[in-house]
């Protein structure tokens, strides 16, 4: 089987069309991208919060990484870039965070 080329897509598609391609020839990139998303998001967020607070609140950190990663790879599976058990797991990432944060409140 040859390797798959960009020659091969209709680049004036816009991003996606690249992004999907990538996800073709490399599973592994879109769930990387939303790990760094997610990674990202959640250490921006708890040092905010030390810089707010002078305290750290990892578990509402999590939780709104991972609403913030949902919503992305809800829309990244709307153009055919993300499959079914990845977005599956972002949801469940999410619904952890939530149940985290809702269970490490007195």
């Amino acid at each position: 089987m040859p390797y798959k080329t960009l020659d091969q897509h209709n680049t004036t598609e816009g991003m996606h069309t690249l992004l999907s391609y990538t996800a073709e020839v490399v599973p592994i990139f879109i769930p990387l991208i939303l790990f760094a998303i997610f990674t990202i998001s959640c250490i921006g967020s708890y040092f905010a919060s030390i810089r707010m607070n002078n305290v750290g609140d990892f578990p509402a950190s999590f939780s709104a990484a991972g609403f913030i990663t949902s919503v992305i790879a809800t829309l990244m599976s709307i153009l055919d870039i993300v499959n079914l058990p990845t977005l599956s797991l972002t949801y469940g990432i999410t619904i952890v965070g939530v149940l985290w944060l809702f269970f490490s409140r007195d």
